[in-house]
């Protein structure tokens, strides 16, 4: 037998060990590499995630301003960027599932774009307007007695809910009762420039969380700031400039002056029209039906008998009522020089905003002639109007001087019509969209478990 030389084998055992070596150092390469792909996997996918929350929080972002989330949600379904562009590792996309639910779908890229991540969120999206904050509003004295009912919002609503900024009123009522005023059949006595409401008619509580007062009233027509200044309804009439100086609450309401508001309304495109003052007209409780339900604005002039043929039954009493609007239609209603005529065991209601405004009129001496003053003819205002019969969902308000909840309405067994005014800030909020109101505020809401992102 031959033995091997030793170095031989010495060179054999070498070789042996640095093929072994080569092959560890292989393997462990690639276990390095597979690890570094790993790595770099999660990475570029951590990254695509992020991008993919950045762009779900930049529409986010959006729905908290009302002029970026106007002009997107007038462009649904939104899609940003329309195309992906390196310096935006994302693009979102949102749609409209129905009235006020949204869904946004982010997808994120890596930078290097190898890795995608898809991410979707639904939300419930709210515009907010500076809508009336009372259920009841004037610009002058209120009588309303014990069979009237002034609500804040809270009946028929859970209480957590109730109290909530989004249900409940701020004010009972706002009122300016110093203004000045003749006495009238309806508004006499030592009180004349005083508010008589009986507090059994009022549903809600009469102080807020601070223990301040709920009723505000007004003096030296220092209403403040308006509540909103521009819309489709008044669009095409010139604003007050310094609202701070508003003078009455038609103008701390729509920041234009009352003149130039009636204008409007007497010529507007999209404002239906009833003048009762015309002699042979038909009745006005039967052109109130022919409005259709694309119409928000009405304007009456005169007084408006609601004749009980064009009444429906009641759900909640004996009376038929006649209802103007609806919860998802409601109706801003204005009748000047007027009041709603109704018959015994009839009444009539609005949701959504009813609005009295006192008609002008020549002004005459004693012998009734017209009154002249340094050759200029005198006019007057009406003082007052009589609410009863008049049921409202939504807010009420009124400029006249004097607004009482009718003194000289009764039904067959003699006892008084029945007014109430009920808050309801959906309705007004939905009132206000729907005729082009500026929105003063908007929101969302995360739908409960409808996160993914796999």
């Amino acid at each position: 037998m031959k033995l091997i030389p030793q170095g031989f084998a010495i060179l054999i055992l070498a070789i042996t060990l640095s093929v072994a070596g080569m092959l560890c150092t292989v393997k462990m390469a690639q276990h390095q590499l597979m690890d570094n792909q790993i790595l770099g996997n999660y990475y570029r996918n951590s990254e695509a995630f992020v991008n993919a929350e950045s762009g779900m929080n930049l529409i986010l972002s959006k729905l908290n301003s009302v002029a970026i989330a106007s002009q997107m949600l007038n462009e649904l379904p939104f899609i940003y960027p329309e195309q992906l562009m390196d310096d935006i590792p994302y693009q979102v996309i949102v749609e409209q599932i129905d009235n006020n639910k949204l869904q946004i779908t982010s997808t994120g890229k890596s930078q290097d774009g190898t890795a995608a991540r898809v991410i979707s969120l639904k939300i419930y999206y709210s515009t907010g307007f500076n809508v009336p904050n009372a259920p009841i509003s004037s610009n002058g004295k209120l009588n309303i007695d014990a069979t009237g009912t002034i609500n804040d919002g809270c009946e028929g609503i859970a209480k957590a809910d109730c109290h909530s900024p989004g249900n409940i009123s701020e004010q009972l009522m706002v009122t300016q009762p110093s203004a000045e005023q003749e006495t009238t059949d309806l508004c006499t006595g030592d009180l004349l420039q005083a508010n008589i409401i009986d507090e059994s008619a009022i549903y809600g509580s009469l102080q807020n969380d601070d223990g301040e007062s709920r009723f505000k009233e007004i003096s030296n027509n220092e209403w403040g700031p308006a509540t909103s200044a521009s819309g489709t309804v008044f669009d095409q009439v010139a604003t007050i400039e310094d609202m701070s100086e508003a003078g009455s609450l038609f103008e701390s309401t729509f920041g234009v002056t009352l003149q130039d508001g009636k204008d409007e309304l007497d010529s507007s495109g999209i404002v239906a029209r009833i003048d009762m003052n015309n002699t042979g007209t038909t009745s006005c409780s039967e052109q109130l039906l022919d409005v259709d339900d694309e119409t928000v604005v009405i304007y009456i002039k005169g007084d408006c008998n609601i004749e009980q043929k064009d009444a429906s039954q009641s759900l909640t009493s004996e009376n038929k009522r006649l209802t103007i609007g609806s919860t998802e239609n409601p109706k801003m209603v204005f009748i000047e020089g007027g009041t709603f005529v109704t018959q015994p065991n009839t009444g009539f209601s609005v949701i959504g905003m009813l609005y009295f405004i006192p008609a002008s009129h020549d002004a005459v001496d004693v012998n009734g002639e017209p009154l002249y003053v340094d050759g200029v003819k005198q006019s007057q205002d009406d003082q007052s109007v009589d609410m009863g019969g008049v049921r409202v969902n939504g807010a009420l308000l009124s400029e006249y001087n004097c607004s009482t909840d009718g003194y000289d309405k009764t039904d067959n067994k003699g006892t008084k019509q029945h007014f109430s005014s009920r808050y309801d800030r959906r309705v007004l909020n939905l009132l206000y969209e729907q005729i082009g109101m500026t929105a003063s505020t908007s929101s969302y809401q995360i739908v409960a478990g409808s996160w993914r992102d796999f």
